[in-house]
């Protein structure tokens, strides 16, 4: 297994944990506003996990192919959670463990992209 593969996969399970951590809290949220109010967070909150779905998805498929080609799609899709944890780190702080999580994925999905199409010298050809 290629690097690269290695890298975006354990990346793309990281997303789908934040994903599910975020999920998990959706029925403390629905409770902090009544009315059409609190449907509209509830919505709110459940964006991410989706979003971070399908990026976790699409960076499974890159691992999947390898294809050097398909590099900037994750570093352009690595953005969102990188922004995600820039906004939590201005709102909550440092200590929030999502944060974490978030650039984690981001950089470990980065950094499979750049050996994208690469093998390595011990894998057989």
């Amino acid at each position: 297994m290629s690097v690269a593969r290695l890298s975006l996969g354990l990346a793309a399970l990281l997303l789908f944990a934040t994903a599910a951590f975020h999920a998990s809290g959706a029925t403390m949220v629905s409770g902090w506003l009544p009315g059409q109010r609190g449907a509209v967070l509830d919505v709110l909150w459940v964006i991410p996990v989706i979003d971070w779905a399908i990026i976790g998805v699409l960076w499974l498929v890159t691992a999947w192919k390898d294809d050097r080609r398909l590099a900037p799609l994750v570093w352009i899709s690595a953005v969102v959670p990188l922004l995600v944890a820039i906004l939590l780190i201005k709102a909550v702080g440092f200590g929030h463990p999502g944060i974490w999580m978030l650039i984690a994925a981001a950089v470990l999905a980065s950094a499979g992209a750049f050996r994208l199409g690469q093998r390595s010298e011990h894998a057989p050809a």
